[in-house]
């Protein structure tokens, strides 16, 4: 599907009515309805975007529900005094309710006259219509419209075609739309491993030719992208198609020769995959886990296959060694590396405890991490099948002992002095 360049150039988009599809207003937000109904009284357009149609289309609840509109960011920010507008690149405006629900209303957005031309991400901060804003956007899957005017569902890009036939297709040439942001084809595989959805084997073919393009992005946002999807519940199908396509590869460069796709010993791969589907088990389960976790359990398989020291003590200052090769051309926080360190220092610590039959050290229990990294340990030892309570440590091993209050010293006292007897005092005559 080309990109059009004008709205003469683009097809009439389909309407679905609503009594044909499946969304409903009792299935969104009152915040976001509120929202779309004051600017549609106002007179302006306001839709529904994006991830919120595709999941209600899916019949799944949404996370959080995107507005768009031909109002101004100015205009939406008179509407809403509860408002405040946010952004450099693109300014939108974030409408805040009690209870701390956000929505985040943007104005229809058109690509920007440089964006033909640009090699990567070009700026874009200019305002367009409804047709521009579907085509500006990653997925066919994501640029679908519900206007809270007829209640109809809008789709410039075959979202609807591709929501039916379970695919992932990018919104135009994928040799373009990819090269112009390599952010998308984490994105794509994103979407793919949490939908279950096949990607087009025109775009897994792209991103397999363009994978390396991943290291001129900016690495703080590959970072958080990463983070996105080990959290998503949907983690071993991410994983496993992130080294498939190369693109783990291409990321972390130390770590090629093992992630790569046609290397012959895939014993990386599926240990990766083991972790990573205990790591789902225990995040549908409603365990809240630290950014550090995910990063020790991807970066733990690296370390078993290097030689390592016995002592505790210079163990942890050659995980540090390790985790700085791997993040070689990756921006990462200096306190979010230590506490990956930590991590994986003290399962190493639990290990060689748990092998010799020898008590675990008291000060490992006091550590903030302790529970995180029993359950790396755990994670790295059950059979595939292992329930979520079998990775738990149980009360007694995750009972630090308490510490002892301090003795008090008893303060020596020093010599006394001499007491000398009481004298009679003169008489008084």
């Amino acid at each position: 599907m080309s990109l059009c360049h004008s709205e003469s150039d683009c097809p009439e988009p389909q309407i679905i009515p609503r009594p044909e599809h499946s969304i409903s207003r009792a299935q969104i937000d009152v915040e976001a309805l509120k929202v779309l109904y004051r600017l549609h009284h106002q007179g302006y357009q306001a839709y529904l975007v994006g991830g919120s149609v595709r999941d209600l289309l899916l019949g799944k609840k949404p996370k959080d529900f995107d507005i768009v509109t031909d109002a101004h960011p100015g205009t939406i920010r008179r509407l809403f005094r509860n408002s405040r507008i946010i952004g450099r690149r693109f300014r939108l405006v974030q409408v805040f309710f009690r209870g701390g629900k956000v929505v985040e209303v943007s104005t229809f957005r058109r690509r920007s006259e440089f964006d033909a031309a640009a090699e990567m991400l070009a700026p874009n901060n200019t305002f367009g219509t409804p047709i521009e804003d579907a085509r500006r956007r990653d997925l066919t899957i994501n640029g679908l419209f519900y206007n809270i005017a007829d209640f109809s569902v809008v789709d410039y890009v075959g979202g609807l075609e591709d929501l039916r036939l379970g695919r992932i297709r990018v919104i135009g040439p994928p040799e373009v739309r990819l090269r112009r942001d390599p952010v998308r084809m984490v994105r794509v595989i994103r979407h793919a491993a949490r939908t279950g959805f096949t990607i087009d084997p025109a775009v897994w073919a792209e991103i397999q030719a363009q994978r390396h393009l991943i290291r001129v992005c900016a690495p703080a946002r590959v970072r958080d992208e990463l983070i996105k999807d080990f959290r998503s519940g949907a983690a071993r199908a991410f994983v496993e198609m992130m080294i498939d396509s190369g693109l783990l590869a291409a990321i972390f460069t130390a770590w090629e020769p093992e992630l790569n796709p046609e290397s012959p010993d895939g014993r990386t791969r599926q240990k990766l995959l083991e972790f990573f589907h205990q790591v789902d088990k225990l995040t549908k389960a409603g365990y809240a886990l630290s950014e550090a976790f995910f990063w020790a359990v991807l970066f733990t398989q690296f370390l078993e296959g290097c030689p390592s020291p016995a002592e505790a003590i210079d163990y942890r200052a050659w995980v540090q060694e390790k985790v700085l090769e791997l993040l070689s051309n990756m921006e990462f926080p200096r306190s979010r590396r230590d506490e990956v360190c930590l991590i994986l220092a003290i399962e190493q610590s639990l290990k060689q405890s748990l092998e010799r039959g020898t008590r675990i050290p008291p000060k490992l229990k006091r550590r903030s991490c302790y529970f995180e990294a029993w359950l790396l340990y755990q994670l790295k030892r059950a059979p595939a099948d292992a329930a979520v309570a079998e990775l738990l440590p149980t009360k007694t091993e995750l009972r630090a002992p308490a510490k002892r209050p301090p003795r008090k010293r008893r303060r020596r006292r020093s010599a006394r002095p001499s007491v000398h007897k009481k004298t009679d005092s003169p008489t008084r005559t």
